[in-house]
């Protein structure tokens, strides 16, 4: 087996071919090496976008997926470990995720959901092909600042519309959260058709836009407040 020096573009390729054992060993190397945790996540970023469109085109199927999945999950638990932030409380924000009716995709999700806890955001995270009804009764419920609605098929795009619609349908102006969607088919005029608030492209922007949401939000409260007399 030919021996390949560690590197990032090595590690989306073995990602992309769904090579369990060796991303296990080539996301351990860069570690060891001090690679920037951050460009590892952002490669499982890449890949997983190559993995989705393999399967608009029926190179890889349900299983692969799957797979896909898995290698994910084992690569973030091995780098969530590495990523440093800074200290804070929590209680920063309350932000629901999920991914919308008719994708069983979540790797994205995962990643976001797990880089916002650490940040100290209150995260509720709804699974997989979630109903646009679902999203509405934990909205009631759990009252989040934030949704976040994931889709890496066009197939999800009807669902994507169809939840953020009836969440401004229903939900009080004074109430209603911010809603983020996410996607590897995700693009500008996708975000104007569904009328949700913003695009993100990666967990990083992700964590940037809640705290420029959350921070904006403060603003207006205090704002609203009577001066101290």
């Amino acid at each position: 087996m030919t021996n390949y020096k560690p590197s990032l573009e090595r590690l989306s390729q073995l990602i992309t071919l769904l090579k369990d054992s060796a991303c296990r060993r080539m996301t351990r190397q860069l570690l060891n090496m001090g690679t920037d945790p951050t460009q590892i996540m952002e490669v499982c970023q890449k890949s997983l976008i190559d993995i989705g469109h393999k399967y608009e085109t029926g190179e890889y199927f349900i299983a692969g997926l799957i797979m896909a999945g898995d290698i994910m999950k084992q690569i973030i638990d091995m780098v969530m470990p590495y990523v440093k932030t800074p200290q804070v409380p929590s209680g920063r924000g309350k932000v629901l995720i999920g991914t919308v009716a008719g994708d069983i995709h979540d790797l994205g999700k995962n990643m976001a959901g797990a880089m916002l806890t650490t940040y100290g955001y209150d995260v509720k995270d709804l699974g997989v092909d979630v109903r646009p009804e679902q999203f509405l009764e934990e909205t009631w419920r759990f009252q989040p600042h934030i949704i976040g609605l994931s889709s890496l098929m066009t197939s999800g795009h009807g669902a994507l519309t169809q939840t953020v619609q009836l969440i401004r349908q229903q939900v009080p102006l004074e109430a209603r959260p911010i809603i983020f969607i996410s996607g590897a088919m995700i693009i500008e005029s996708v975000k104007k058709r569904s009328g949700a608030d913003y695009v993100v492209n990666n967990v990083a922007e992700t964590v940037f836009l809640c705290e420029r949401v959350m921070l904006e939000a403060k603003g207006e409260q205090n704002a609203k407040q009577p001066a101290a007399k």
